[in-house]
């Protein structure tokens, strides 16, 4: 687990050179509002196969739609989502990676509206900081991510947000968030689901479409030969030992709420 929850990055001479040219590009722009600090950096300069002017343009894509759309992202600090996490029990990542090196993070939908009264922007605003504290591992900058997406869960509460406009919102964040790699894994039950899962994909990119598979809840083998039978939890199909464990994230996030903390401050100060 510490190997892979590692934040100790050992870039050549040549990336350092290229995260020097990008910090002198973030600082000599006034309409933004950021420290140029190496994990940033790195995280768009990965995200674009090390071209600078492409991560900068990334980099400057993920600000446009910050500025815009300030719901889509995490607000408070971790500590105040500490009973969310520990109530719901629907957020976890893996102690080991899958069979090609992504960082496994499994979501579930849990109705927990009468507990958390704004319980889907703290959705949103969990994941961004997952999503943010991911990002801070030279596993994730380098190899992605793996999401299993278990929807088995979802009832009339969950649906009553689906909306084109969310399915928008979400496929725009997606498109702006730097993972070199992002292979998302739906677990569904239910014709209502499926209906729901086609709402959400007529937006998405192609690009994107074709990273994500869909998975019955019944039948993992497709599951495990892409994971990896070792990697997996034990409910979706991997060894009985690979319990989910919340605390591995939410310790996780507590080693770097003080960063996470201090990016939610980075903002783009005007449009262009």
């Amino acid at each position: 687990m510490q190997m892979l929850l590692s934040t100790k990055f050992e870039h050549t001479a040549e990336q350092l050179d290229k995260m020097q040219e990008l910090r002198h590009l973030v600082e000599s722009a006034n309409e933004l509002d950021i420290s140029a600090d190496d994990i940033l950096l790195s995280k768009f300069l990965t995200f674009t196969g090390w071209q600078v002017e492409r991560a900068y343009g990334a980099l400057n894509r993920y600000y446009d739609f910050k500025l815009h759309n300030p719901d889509w992202l995490a607000h408070h600090e971790v500590h105040y989502f500490r009973d969310h996490f520990y109530q719901t029990l629907s957020k976890y990542i893996m102690p080991k990676p899958d069979k090609d090196g992504r960082v496994i993070f499994v979501s579930k939908t849990v109705d927990a509206f009468k507990t958390f009264p704004n319980y889907m922007y703290d959705i949103i605003e969990m994941d961004d900081l997952i999503f943010e504290s991911l990002l801070l591992l030279p596993q994730a900058q380098k190899y992605g991510i793996t999401v299993i997406s278990d929807l088995s869960g979802t009832n009339k509460r969950f649906l009553r947000f689906a909306s084109p406009a969310m399915a928008k919102m979400v496929n725009a964040k997606n498109d702006v968030m730097p993972f070199t790699s992002r292979i998302v894994h739906v677990i569904q039950k239910g014709m209502f689901l499926n209906a729901t899962t086609n709402l959400m994909m007529s937006f998405a990119s192609k690009e994107f479409k074709d990273r994500i598979h869909i998975h019955d809840g019944k039948n993992f083998d497709k599951l495990r030969n892409m994971v990896g039978y070792e990697n997996l939890p034990a409910e979706y199909g991997g060894p009985k030992e690979n319990e989910l464990d919340v605390n591995i994230l939410y310790e996780h996030l507590l080693r770097h709420s003080a960063y996470l903390s201090k990016l939610q401050n980075y903002k783009r100060k005007f449009a262009n």
